[in-house]
């Protein structure tokens, strides 16, 4: 039978190498996805494994069900979800009855060995926190190359980085990403974001331009991109990605 995810097991036990105090506020109730030190005793909705409820679990139940304000939970969070430390019967209770929100503790983990997907998570909102925009990638160094044209955006108009972020994306980022889903080049890489593309496609632009001695155009970049791509294999095409990369449109 299916268990509720043990975050030690997940992580490999490895401790944390920061923690984030954010605060108490309600949480998402089926946003808890695990358990730090009981997920052997909860089965994958977070259901106590025990034959018969304890009477712990039934007064809790009662107490929800009667509407009595119960202490908060205390979670650890990791990207988008969170995992218990304190509180699992209340949790169990609420999504037995359909609670939508629950008050918690919530304290932003980092893990010490993080999987790729937490790496460009925090990325993410970090390049969010910074700039306003959330733009979903799948590639670790995209958010850099994001910051590092806002930066040159800024200092070309003599703007702040704050005003440059709104206006990149305004002026540039958006449009651009328009162009490429009318181009259809979405459809060639299904496993990957219109951020994505849009990195590779400045990448390309930037080596084309430099052979031409001249800017050929994003529209231009594009077109010769997809012509590309169709005629090389993949293998040329991962060489691509990840030569290094200098933004500039």
């Amino acid at each position: 039978m299916k268990k509720t995810i043990s975050l030690q097991e997940e992580y490999g036990g490895l401790g944390y190498l920061r923690l984030r105090d954010l605060g108490t506020f309600p949480i998402d109730v089926d946003k808890i996805i695990g358990s730090v030190g009981r997920a052997q005793d909860l089965d994958g909705n977070f259901k106590f494994r025990t034959r018969r409820p304890t009477d712990r679990y039934l007064s809790i139940k009662k107490a929800i069900e009667n509407g009595e304000i119960l202490p908060s939970i205390d979670v650890y969070k990791i990207r988008n979800g969170y995992y218990v430390i304190d509180g699992h019967h209340r949790v169990a209770a609420a999504k037995e009855l359909g609670q939508k929100f629950i008050d918690a503790h919530v304290i932003q983990a980092y893990p010490l060995r993080p999987k790729r997907e937490d790496i460009i998570f925090n990325y993410r909102e970090a390049f969010r926190e910074k700039t306003g925009l959330d733009i979903e990638l799948t590639e670790i160094g995209g958010y850099e190359n994001f910051t590092s044209q806002i930066t040159q955006y800024a200092k070309e108009n003599t703007i702040s980085f704050k005003e440059a972020s709104k206006r990149w994306y305004k002026e540039i980022f958006s449009p651009s990403c328009q162009i490429i889903e009318r181009g259809k080049i979405t459809k060639l890489f299904p496993d990957k974001t219109v951020g994505d593309i849009f990195l590779y496609v400045c990448t390309h632009k930037w080596y084309r331009s430099e052979e031409e001695g001249k800017d050929i155009g994003f529209v231009e970049a594009i077109k010769s991109f997809r012509e590309l791509y169709k005629a090389q294999n993949n293998s040329r095409f991962r060489l691509l990605k990840w030569l290094p990369i200098r933004l500039f449109l």
